[in-house]
């Protein structure tokens, strides 16, 4: 029993995917890692999200931000994909802390991009995780540059068009809503539009989680606050899913095109025991309900293997 097993059993599993995973394990109480593609780079997908989330509690600790500072929603600041945001009137004004929040819990595209201007934008973000040492984490866009360019993959007319444009259009043109629903040239848009962008490895991903449970990654208030965020997670349908009731997991998910990149990263507790675990994939060619019962099944075994 432990980490070895656990990364036989791990790559047993893995191998079964249609498609390209990447997993790391790294045990917080004795450092010990193990993982099966772990430096790889994979797509991050919304999971991203963390290093966002990260970068601004580092701005706020430095007097760069301010959690109560407000940022209005306007036309303009709406972006395609999940969230809620989008279907706010304008001119709410949220809190920064309140962005923080629906970026992560609904994985929030809109508050996502607005909290990216206010830390500085993507490269901002890749420099925050140089400054943790985390080489192989990088950002090369906002959400909506990452959507636009599959939307343009998928069909060039939507390189022309905002969010509402897209959006009137794919309403009133069936032939381009076939192309939009169309899983093959789906599955292609994905692989080229994020082929060496805004990509990370499941072993540095995993690392910034362990430094973030150390209390590393930040102030030790801001770090407590970001698991907190993590933990009030709604999207628990792969790492915390098999887990025993009331399992405190703080993850963020990540999810492109049809399943084709299906992602889940996070800490699962034992205890006060944090185990960080980072599940990264590209190119999956299967049901997404599969890739998320494969990655429901990594965290269990993780859980169980190191109790």
């Amino acid at each position: 029993m432990g980490m070895r097993t656990l990364r036989r059993r791990i790559a047993e599993l893995v191998g079964k995917v249609n498609g390209r995973m990447g997993v790391a394990v790294h045990d917080t109480a004795t450092g010990e890692e193990i993982g099966v593609a772990q430096d790889d780079l994979f797509p991050m997908a919304s999971v991203c999200k963390t290093p966002i989330l990260v970068t601004a509690y580092r701005q706020v600790d430095a007097g760069r931000l301010s959690l109560d500072e407000r940022l209005e929603i306007t036309d303009a600041t709406r972006v395609a994909g999940s969230g809620l945001l989008n279907f706010f009137d304008t001119g709410l004004r949220p809190t920064l802390r309140d962005l923080l929040l629906l970026m992560i819990v609904v994985s929030d595209n809109a508050a996502t991009d607005l909290i990216l201007n206010a830390v500085g934008g993507p490269e901002q973000v890749t420099r925050e995780m140089r400054h943790l040492g985390l080489t192989n984490i990088r950002l090369d866009r906002n959400i909506a540059g990452l959507l636009k360019d599959i939307h343009v993959a998928i069909d060039p007319v939507a390189a022309d068009l905002d969010f509402h444009g897209l959006r009137s259009l794919l309403e009133t043109d069936d032939d381009l809503a076939t192309r939009f629903r169309d899983a093959d040239r789906g599955f292609e848009a994905v692989r080229e539009a994020t082929a060496g962008r805004d990509v990370a490895s499941p072993a540095d991903i995993a690392r910034l989680y362990v430094q973030a449970a150390r209390g590393e990654c930040a102030g030790s208030e801001s770090c407590e606050a970001i698991l907190k965020t993590l933990e009030r997670q709604q999207l628990r349908g792969r790492l915390p899913r098999n887990l025993p009731p009331n399992t405190r997991c703080c993850h963020k998910t990540g999810t492109l095109g049809n399943g084709n990149v299906t992602n889940d990263t996070g800490l699962i507790y034992i205890g006060e025991r944090a185990v960080a675990v980072a599940v990264l994939s590209r190119e999956v060619r299967q049901d997404p309900a599969a890739t998320n019962t494969v990655i429901a099944r990594i965290g269990r075994m993780a859980y169980d293997e190191l109790q």
